[in-house]
């Protein structure tokens, strides 16, 4: 998986960190003066519509003797009724839990009387208006219409564990919120005890393993409150949270969209996603979820800055241009981040829109952002600049316009650029080599090779350097002479990659290799005497056959390390090296001796 930090470097400061969603507020576990809405118990025919109204009168009569509670005046909730224009006995239960989150209850009584054989089945509950919450009540038979006392007395009597199930319940969440996650747990398991359906009881509980990174059982209990209510998003957030946790980035995925499927406005939680979408390298889905974000909040600075560098990544693999649309996107995105916030723009912002110029090769706009960058950056205090240093961001920026200046053909520049990179940061990755090659291009090989040397010195990896020593010497100087007449060799090219492949055998480790460079050192030392020797013909003078003769010397000693290369061709060379000896030390003998 490839790392996010360079790309993403404020990401850690940021909302789009994973971290503990909020914990639940606790429910209210004081123990005197809450309320209660009582209504009448709603009656099917041929049970007495009074009946139910005697049940409700029996409740607020018990209400005013138990300790902890007190039942809503039956004149104060009509007249709300009568506000709201409803008709107490025609309302329906999720009516009387709006009335009761409207008058501030902390229960609603609701329940129903239905004739069965042998009197009437009475089925009463108590629930929590804001979340809905029941507490656990078991339905009861009387013996007709008549006996409301009996039917009182026995909802009291089971009203009592209901209470104790809800004390538990929030002395669960007091703890929770207290960031106590053992007492949390004990106290949900009690209310459980009482309740086992309890959804609030299994998501408190749930939050609670959460805080005690017990992952395995917070997704067991989180996932029953989601499996239960699927528009829970309370629970789909948390249950999000706890897949990541458990490296099942699917689930995280699938359960943080279900929540953004009904809060699609939540943008921390979308950064969210974001976040887990990049790490998965699915960065095409992380683009189209935040160009949704961006659609629904425009000028949404978090959304923009996560676009323009998810865009940036989309559209490239290593350097190379995969999707130029992709690229716009980063470009436009950070443009409208420089449009909202000016000169306060985020340094990373202006960083990444100079490599998204440098990539769709507009290179004026790519040194205009970075220059910006540069400027931003420098007078900037340090901080807000996520897991990145001040220093660490002006050799990033600094690295990329050596790599326009590069790509401008202006190496000069690049050489500038890149050693100012590696002042502010010496870990710039591949600096000294990068920095290496561009002294090549700008004609300082001894520079070049001291670079490279400081690479391997610094921890570079010997063979990587060995071998792209060897690819740059022999593909840029050492081929395209070659492929001409001995006479139109140019042997500064020739000498440039000599050196270079002789630099080369002192880093790399690999046997075949080093032979295969061994071969091409005494191939191209042949190509330096003949190209001497060509230029010598009619002359036959007596400087140009000892550099000759001095190049056709070398040939041998390299021979000998080339192992079994090319073995047919080295038996030519050395073939051609006998005739050659044999040529230049007559020539020497001739005319040295002659002037």
């Amino acid at each position: 998986m490839r790392s996010t930090r360079n790309i993403l470097p404020w990401v850690a400061a940021g909302v789009a960190v994973l971290s503990l969603p909020a914990a639940p507020r606790a429910l209210d576990a004081q123990t005197s003066d809450l309320l209660i809405l009582v209504a009448p118990v709603a009656v099917t025919e041929p049970v007495d519509r009074r009946f139910g109204e005697r049940i409700a009168e029996e409740i607020r009569d018990g209400l005013r003797i138990f300790p902890g509670y007190i039942a809503i005046e039956r004149d104060d909730a009509r007249d709300l009724i009568d506000d709201y224009d409803l008709d107490e006995r025609t309302m329906t239960a999720i009516e009387w839990q709006q009335l009761g989150m409207q008058m501030n209850a902390a229960l609603v009584m609701v329940g129903t009387a239905v004739g069965v054989a042998g009197g009437v089945e009475v089925d009463v509950t108590f629930l929590e208006p804001n979340s809905g919450d029941r507490l656990p009540m078991v339905p009861f038979t009387v013996a007709d219409d008549d006996s409301h006392e009996e039917a009182g007395t026995q909802i009291m009597g089971q009203l009592g564990q209901g209470i104790e199930y809800l004390r538990s319940l929030a002395f669960c969440g007091d703890y929770l919120a207290s960031e106590q996650p053992m007492d949390a747990i004990s106290n949900c398991n009690a209310a459980l005890a009482l309740n086992p359906a309890s959804d609030r009881a299994h998501y408190l509980r749930g939050r609670a393993h959460m805080l005690n990174e017990a992952w395995g059982d917070a997704a067991a209990d989180l996932q029953r409150v989601v499996d239960n209510n699927a528009s829970d998003t309370d629970a789909l957030e948390s249950l999000a949270f706890t897949y990541a946790q458990l490296g099942d980035g699917a689930a995280s995925l699938r359960y943080y969209q279900r929540f953004l499927d009904f809060r699609p406005d939540d943008v921390d939680t979308r950064l969210r996603i974001a976040y887990e979408l990049t790490q998965a390298e699915r960065w095409a889905e992380t683009v189209q979820l935040l160009q949704d974000g961006v659609e629904r909040a425009p000028d949404n600075v978090g959304l923009l800055e996560y676009l323009t560098a998810a865009a940036l990544e989309a559209g490239q693999t290593r350097g190379e241009v995969t999707d130029p649309g992709m690229i716009r996107v980063a470009v436009d995105a950070s443009g409208k981040l420089v449009e909202l916030q000016g000169d306060a723009v985020n340094p990373s912002t202006l960083s990444n829109a100079t490599n998204a110029y440098m990539l769709l090769e507009e290179y004026d706009d790519a040194l205009a952002f970075s220059d910006q960058a540069l400027a931003a950056i420098s007078s900037s205090d340090g901080s807000g600049e996520g897991e990145m240093s001040r220093e660490e961001l002006l050799a990033q920026v600094h690295s990329s316009r050596a790599t326009i200046y590069d790509r401008m053909e202006n190496p000069e520049m690049g050489v500038a650029e890149l050693e100012q990179a590696l002042a502010y940061n010496p870990d710039v990755p591949d600096g000294r080599q990068r920095l290496a090659a561009l002294k090549l291009k700008a004609g300082d090989t001894e520079g070049a090779v001291a670079d490279f040397r400081a690479a391997v010195a610094n921890g570079a990896d010997s063979n990587q350097v060995g071998n792209a020593l060897f690819s740059l010497g022999y593909n840029s100087y050492y081929v395209p002479q070659t492929r001409v007449e001995y006479g139109s060799i140019d042997l500064g090219e020739l000498n440039t990659a000599l050196e270079l492949l002789d630099v080369a055998t002192e880093f790399v480790q690999d046997m075949d290799l080093s032979q295969q460079i061994h071969f091409f050192l005494a191939y191209g030392y042949f190509l330096r005497g003949s190209a001497y020797d060509s230029r010598n013909e009619a002359d036959m003078a007596c400087a140009p056959a000892r550099t000759a003769l001095s190049a056709f010397q070398r040939v041998s000693s390299h021979l000998a390390q080339a192992g079994t290369v090319q073995a047919a061709n080295q038996e030519q060379i050395r073939v051609a090296i006998d005739q050659q000896l044999y040529r230049q030390e007559s020539i020497i003998e001739e005319s040295c001796d002659r002037s």
